[in-house]
């Protein structure tokens, strides 16, 4: 795991294999630049305002941002996240899914 630093926020990069990370973010996705801390909108209101339309989850976001559902043969585990006190937080699996995660809400989409 290492850390990557966009707009002020701080991205966990989740890893298996050090020698792996490259790979890892490649199969993520690029991080979203639209999230910032300089941003008084929570991370859950950035999402919209840059994505539009954010359809419901249908399963669980864990703690540590696993998403599990069952619609899915296993759980994803996140190879991107970030948590902003008080704004939420961002988990990106393969694939390009995003969860976004607020106090109240918890919304999964895809990124193109």
């Amino acid at each position: 795991m290492y850390i990557h630093h966009v707009n002020g926020i701080d991205w966990l990069v989740i890893t298996a294999f050090e020698e792996l990370k490259t790979m890892f973010i490649e199969e993520a996705g690029a991080i979203p630049s639209c999230f910032s801390t300089a941003s008084e909108l929570n991370l859950i209101d950035q999402a919209k305002r840059t994505y539009g339309y954010l359809p419901t989850l249908s399963g669980v976001i864990t703690d540590t941002g696993v998403f599990q559902s069952k619609d899915n043969e296993e759980d994803l585990n996140p190879l991107l996240a970030c948590l902003v006190e008080g704004r939420g937080r961002v988990f990106i699996y393969w694939g390009g899914f995003v969860a976004f995660v607020g106090d109240e809400q918890t919304f999964i989409t895809r990124m193109d």
